[in-house]
């Protein structure tokens, strides 16, 4: 008998609602419809369908693979044009290609090296490939000025589009990376030294191009950048002569709308923003749907692909909790337990071989990842990658297995992993993320990116409603970062309720032994573990808004840079600082961020004057930007308040049941306070310290002068305490004439910039010796000894407090009277910390 030529439907009868697809579709075995939520967000897409942009949410495991297939086969049943479903790597394009198969929906991979099959063009097949395919400078799809003829999509499915925004942006980026092309990299970079010397960064600048290790990242001043990049394009057009990356067919016609950032690895040129309209089957596609999980900033989605805001803004979101797994998550540092870090070593090995579990190690960076090679297997390399997740999929190995920087792109369901260990806070890898995550520290958008990493690495095992798994969150700064009460409100609602619940039974272990019986409810598979998980997060889970400041925020960063490319920067100079000024909510870092953009499109139009005033009120709220080339005057710091009510006011920064995420915050400040950290971390730590004790500080040599200490603590408002910095000075070298020097012109700049009040020196140095020739009369040292007791002192008030169940006005008591009878008191701290020089030879 032949099916095949028999008609399985009446003659002209085209279906296209994606749940009726589903139900005439053949069905895998175990499977008779649907989850609810998926016919919940598929119905909705179904009646916005004629919308350029849409975004679809659901839970990892809630079958999203599935939704954007049948809206894949939707779209080309009623358009008959061709459909693109992008993933982010290969290893998930071939999971999608499997999952098509198995439900009977006709799909095809990337013809690498080949043309476009018919079934794609003819709207029969969906094609299913990953980002680079599409955003690249020679794509098949098409290029303006191109040899290809552009393809006209009916549709375009962008699956995880929450973590593609680092691999889109990659594609618009050329670097010259310096263990390749050693020679290449110090022409582009010493280009720009004088710039940087101007800046007083010089010193900076020489730490990053002559050390190979990761010290940071730098921007090229935008103004330097203008002059110079034509420059640094021919010198690049030449040396690529031969053979061109992808990037360049994206950048040549866009350097000066381009971030110059030198690191120590390399020198690379990417745009404010993704350049996705140069790819017109993407730009021009009439039907765009980005898949993402279910976070509440979708900010970056408007960034990246230029999406829609007011549609961005109006997400499909299923509220069923349908695809939600089962996470047990524990927080050691809530613990009451000694050398936690030595503790979860134990416990990754235990899992793995006592109880033979799959277990992984997910770490920031690679440095952090080597901390861990004596407890686990350290993947450096993308084959060693997929080798060793094929390896714990297989049930071959059950690991430890450690990965740096890899918080997507692993799928580990089942028994291929039980225990995931998050350790230390997620960071970007690419030169751009590292740099913006500088610049923008403690900003909204930051914490979003982080908050998507943590849900990103969460998400790599427990795959599904019925899969479950362990995980442990490590790292003082990841911790402090999550203990805040507003950056748990950038992590998803179900994430928040399995938070929720592991912080109250983080605070119940009370032992080493606890702890073990505790993660063994989850491994044993507890009745009563079980029930308590269901019912808490049915309990604790509610609807999550949408944030629409931020994406009001990207929308004008997005516009500006449209009307910049344009040359219209008046256009662009306005929308920016409306967006600054108008703003109830926006964070100083963000404001500083729209400001030196708009000083940047001042400047291209060639506004030097107001270009200087906006980069000074950009730095002024955010001095992690440019210094202006003049600086404004400096402005003496308000004090507000007293020091118990500005410790109690840190601290309730974090929720009432995470205030020891304070003191994960506190041991992150004091780690960078030791002759191991950068100068740059070593001040920045003493302005921290300063702070979290509840003084009012700066570091006036950095942040407006280039002049003045290093770091400035008021102890009061009448006195202040002038410290200069010789992290640097190796032990047995004493302070001398020329280190003197430096703390009288310091003094001489607080007296002319605070008349009136009284005054403190003092260098923090190894030792409190100082050479015959250098007259330290009434300066003073806080040497390391001295320094490391002031933060055990502290830490044990803040131990106290954080250990208190009272509410803010109790707390504020009880901090009155633990700083009555300690050192720390204004007119202690310098009698008990503070010592007199020794001559030496």
């Amino acid at each position: 008998m032949d099916f095949k030529n028999r008609p399985a439907r009446k003659p002209g009868q085209i279906i296209t609602d994606p749940v009726e697809i589903f139900r005439r579709l053949p069905k895998p075995p175990g499977i008779n419809d649907i989850y609810m939520s998926q016919a919940e967000v598929l119905t909705a897409w179904y009646e916005r369908r004629t919308e350029k942009d849409t975004v679809l949410k659901l839970h990892t495991g809630g079958g999203k693979t599935l939704v954007g297939l049948l809206i894949a086969r939707s779209i080309m049943n009623e358009t008959r044009k061709p459909v693109v479903y992008v993933v982010p790597n290969n290893q998930l394009a071939d999971q999608t290609l499997a999952k098509a198969k198995e439900y009977g929906i006709a799909a095809i991979g990337y013809p690498k090296g080949e043309d476009f099959p018919g079934p794609f063009y003819d709207g029969q097949s969906v094609m299913v490939c990953n980002y680079h395919c599409v955003f690249n400078g020679k794509s098949k799809f098409g290029m303006p000025n191109g040899a290809r003829e552009t393809v006209q999509l009916g549709g375009i499915i962008l699956d995880d589009a929450h973590v593609a925004f680092a691999t889109v942006r990659e594609q618009f980026t050329v670097s010259v990376v310096r263990s390749k092309d050693q020679e290449a990299y110090a022409t582009l970079t010493n280009l720009f030294r004088a710039e940087f010397q101007a800046l007083g960064r010089g010193g900076t600048f020489d730490d990053i191009v002559q050390d190979s290790g990761d010290i940071g990242v730098i921007e090229v001043p935008y103004w330097s950048w203008r002059e110079k990049n034509a420059q640094v394009k021919e010198f690049l057009r030449s040396h690529y002569s031969a053979h061109k990356p992808l990037e360049w067919y994206f950048v040549r016609d866009a350097f000066e709308h381009c971030h110059a950032l030198i690191s120590s690895k390399a020198f690379v040129s990417t745009p404010i923003m993704p350049l996705v309209d140069l790819v017109p089957a993407f730009a021009q596609c009439p039907r765009r749907i980005f898949m993402s999980a279910t976070i509440s900033d979708d900010s970056a989605i408007v960034r990246t692909f230029d999406a829609n805001p007011d549609s961005v803004k109006k997400p499909i979101i299923s509220r069923s909790l349908a695809g939600v797994s089962e996470r047990m998550v524990l927080i050691p540092a809530l613990m009451p337990v000694p050398d936690t870090e030595t503790l979860v070593e134990k416990i990754a090995t235990w899992a793995t071989g006592q109880k033979k579990l799959g277990t992984i190690i997910l770490t920031p960076s690679e440095k952090q990842a080597k901390r861990w090679e004596t407890v686990g297997r350290y993947a450096s390399t993308p084959d060693q990658v997929n080798h060793l997740v094929k390896s714990l999929v297989d049930e071959t190995e059950r690991g430890p297995m450690v990965f740096a920087s890899r918080y997507d792109g692993m799928d580990l369901p089942g028994n291929a992993c039980r225990l995931v260990i998050l350790s230390g806070q997620p960071k970007g890898i690419g030169e751009y993320d590292l740099w913006r995550a500088t610049v923008l520290t403690g900003g909204s958008a930051i914490n979003a990116s982080i908050a998507q990493k943590i849900e990103q690495g969460m998400g790599r095992a427990a795959r599904g409603p019925s899969d479950w798994c362990v995980i442990l969150l490590v790292g003082k700064d990841l911790t402090g970062w999550i203990s805040r009460e507003s950056n748990q409100a950038l992590l998803t609602t179900s994430t928040r309720a399995q938070l929720a619940m592991g912080v109250e039974i983080s605070r119940d272990v009370k032992d080493r032994k606890d702890l073990g019986d505790t993660m063994s409810r989850a491994f044993d598979r507890d009745l009563n573990w079980m029930e308590f998980h269901a019912e808490r997060l049915a309990e604790l889970t509610e609807s999550s808004d949408v944030t629409d400041e931020q994406i009001d925020v990207a929308s004008a960063e997005r516009k500006a840079f449209r009307a910049m490319r344009d040359a219209y920067y008046e256009s662009a100079i306005t929308r920016l600082e409306k967006s600054a000024q108008d703003s109830k909510v926006l964070d100083a870092s963000t404001k500083g961020w729209l400001l030196q953009l708009a000083a940047r499109a001042a400047t291209y139009w060639g506004q030097e004057e107001r270009a200087a005033e906006l980069q000074r009120h950009a730095y002024a709220v955010n001095c992690q930007l440019f210094r202006p080339k003049v600086v404004g005057p400096y402005t003496p710091p308000a004090i507000p308040g007293t020091q118990a009510q500005r410790i109690v006011d840190r601290i309730s920064e974090y929720a009432h049941s995470f205030r020891r995420g304070f003191l994960a915050e506190f041991d992150e400040v004091v780690s960078h306070l030791s002759p191991e950290a950068s100068s740059g971390q070593f001040e920045q730590g003493l302005a921290d310290l300063g702070a979290l004790l509840g003084y009012q500080t700066s570091r006036p040599d950095h942040e407006a002068t280039g002049q003045g200490p290093d770091c400035l603590w008021f102890l009061k408002a009448s006195l202040g305490l002038l410290l200069e910095a010789k992290s640097r000075k190796k032990f047995q070298n004493a302070l001398n004439k020329g280190d003197l020097g430096q703390l009288l012109v310091a003094e001489n700049w607080f007296k002319s910039m605070h008349p009136g009040c009284e005054h403190i020196s003092a260098s923090v140095l190894p030792r409190a010796f100082a050479t015959k020739q250098a007259e330290t009369g009434h300066v003073r040292a806080l040497t390391y000894e001295k320094l490391n007791a002031l933060c055990s002192d502290a830490r044990a008030l803040f131990e106290t407090l954080c250990d208190s169940s009272a509410p803010a006005a109790g707390l504020m008591l009880r901090c009155e009277k633990l700083l009555s009878s300690s050192k720390l008191r204004p007119d202690d701290l310098p009698r008990h910390y503070l010592s007199d020089f020794q001559r030496v030879e």
